[in-house]
């Protein structure tokens, strides 16, 4: 007789194991059989996605295929070499055995260096222009929510009309317009908001309502059209019920419609719904909604280029990059298409700081594919900026901001910080390298934050920081194209809220006691060192200035 069976009728090995080992040989094959699937379709996605450029192997996608390609082969290859390995002993006493060896070496030489390549290690940053200042407009302790509107914002309006960039495009002269200004009177003005997230994650409704008032202000009659607009990337709502403003349950499409309600063309679009959908330009006799996207990856940051092309509620047709299509002509107009761009300044768990560039992540589509997600850290957006179109004007929301780093970029009620603060600029690059050396690094700090938290991340002066790499990257892509933009924090030009005219952050006394000696009445101009105290820009130091000194005054702050 044969020995007895143990119980479940199986013969044991000498280890006292069954044979067909701990799990179910079905177990085994399959898991055996997705490993090597999963690691030739990372393989074929590897080869397919990086193509002849081998630079391509140091993007993260490329390093996580190419580590689930060595894992899946990896570990039966190590398998296989123990199972044989007296037989591999003999085979390379061989001179086919050598060679053989010495060409798989070499291979495993090549993909080690491959591997520790380092992102970026192949574009070369250029130098920004020294002679590029641009102008930057600041408003400290901004006002706020007023009837139909947001003091903040009309300050902020007037802050830059007194500098030079005027509002409104009249042949009218005032404050806030003039022959340059950057609205007309009839223009479609789209206003790129942050849609994606609730609570103080979304631009705030309060600073749109100001924006859109000041719009339809035109000293000409507005009647044109405004549009509010974003793509969340699947996430996307302009209708929430949790939302960044003083009423929590004020959402965008509430502001859209009060306007709507009083008989102005203002409507919402959330390209949300057409992020799928690849389309040809109007010009192309395309005449369908959806995205227009680059036939290659850019060369330099390696995303697709995409831009919405969509026809409004009322029924413009929109092209984010070329303008308005005329139908009646078949021809654009570039310059009927003003762009404000309002992002709210936060966090970013994976690229440290989203602000006026990073915003652009909701103008472009990942739902075809593009890698422009990926793209970002290696200056994607730049491309978008630089080959689509430039925002005519960035009003970075700093009302309340998310300063924590590791955190965003949703951003909860209780985890923002209020700083009331506007500050805008059509330069983005060094918009958001001022704003977060000036704004973020320290709220950062005041939240009991300290320098290793930040420095590796959020950090604007360590050109290694996860923020400056894609900063700097994207700026590189705009001085490539010949637009002038800056990452030197000391090359903008500051303009604070009139009255601060020590630049000591606040209106105080002392700003006062400058006005009064100043101070000539309606009757004798102004002189030339006097002019900073001209307000109201009329030509005289009279009590309308002393009046928009009274209405800033804050008295001496910290």
């Amino acid at each position: 007789m044969g020995p007895a069976l143990p119980p479940g009728g199986h013969h044991q090995g000498r280890s006292g194991r069954h044979n067909t080992g701990c799990w179910p040989l079905w177990i085994r094959s399959w898991i055996w059989t997705c490993t090597l699937t999963g690691g030739a379709l990372a393989l074929l996605w590897l080869l397919l996605r990086s193509g002849p450029k081998p630079s391509r192997f140091s993007y993260p996608c490329q390093q996580t295929a190419l580590s689930l390609a060595a894992a899946a082969f990896g570990a039966p290859l190590v398998a296989t070499v123990l199972s044989l390995r007296y037989r591999l002993i003999v085979a390379l006493r061989t001179s086919a055995g050598q060679m053989a060896a010495g060409a798989l070496g070499a291979l495993l030489i090549v993909v080690l260096a491959i591997a520790s390549i380092e992102p970026g290690t192949d574009v070369t940053i250029l130098a920004p222009p020294s002679d590029h200042h641009p102008d930057v407009y600041l408003v400290n302790d901004a006002r706020g929510v007023e009837p139909g509107r947001y003091g903040g914002v009309d300050d902020l309006i007037a802050l830059m009309g007194e500098n030079g960039l005027k509002w409104h495009r009249s042949e009218e002269t005032t404050l806030t317009s003039g022959p340059d200004g950057l609205i007309d009177a009839g223009d479609v003005v789209l206003i790129k908001i942050n849609g994606q997230w609730s609570q103080r994650g979304g631009t705030n409704t309060d600073v749109l309502r100001g924006v859109i008032r000041q719009v339809v202000e035109h000293p000409d009659a507005f009647v044109g059209e405004i549009i509010v607009a974003d793509n969340g990337q699947g996430r996307g709502n302009l209708n929430r019920v949790e939302n960044n403003a003083e009423d929590r349950e004020q959402s965008p499409q509430d502001v859209v419609n009060d306007f709507a309600a009083e008989e102005w063309n203002v409507s919402g679009m959330l390209w949300d719904i057409l992020r799928t959908v690849s389309v040809d330009e109007y010009s192309d006799g395309d005449m369908s909604d959806g995205y227009v996207v680059n036939a290659a990856f850019d060369p330099e940051t390696d995303i697709k280029v995409s831009y919405p092309k969509f026809r409004s509620a009322s029924g413009t047709y929109v092209s984010y990059k070329e303008g308005i299509w005329i139908p009646a002509t078949e021809t654009y107009d570039p310059d009927k298409l003003v762009v404000i761009n309002i992002p709210v300044f936060k966090t970013h768990q994976i690229y440290a700081i989203t602000a006026s560039v990073k915003n652009h992540m909701g103008v472009v589509t990942t739902g075809v594919f593009t890698d422009s997600h990926e793209g970002v850290g290696r200056g994607g957006l730049g491309s978008v900026l630089a080959e689509v179109r430039m925002p005519d004007l960035t009003i970075l929301d700093c009302i309340w901001i998310l300063a924590m780093p590791g955190s965003g970029p949703p951003a909860g009620y209780t985890q923002a910080s209020r700083r009331d603060q506007l500050v805008a600029g059509t330069d983005p690059v060094a918009l958001d390298v001022w704003a977060t050396k000036q704004i973020m690094i320290p709220q950062i700090i005041e939240n009991g934050y300290i320098y290793d938290d930040y420095h590796t991340t959020q950090d604007p002066d360590n050109p290694e920081s996860t923020f400056r790499e894609y900063l700097d990257r994207s700026m590189n892509e705009m001085l490539l194209a010949g637009i002038p933009t800056t990452n030197d924090v000391d090359a903008v030009n500051l303009h604070l809220w009139p009255g601060d005219l020590d630049n000591d952050g606040d209106v105080d006394i002392d700003d006062f006691g400058e006005v009064v000696l100043c101070l000539t009445g309606p009757e004798a101009p102004a002189t030339p060192e006097c002019n900073s105290v001209d307000f109201d820009r009329d030509g005289y130091v009279d009590l309308g200035d002393v009046a928009v000194l009274q209405r800033v005054f804050t008295g001496l702050l910290p």
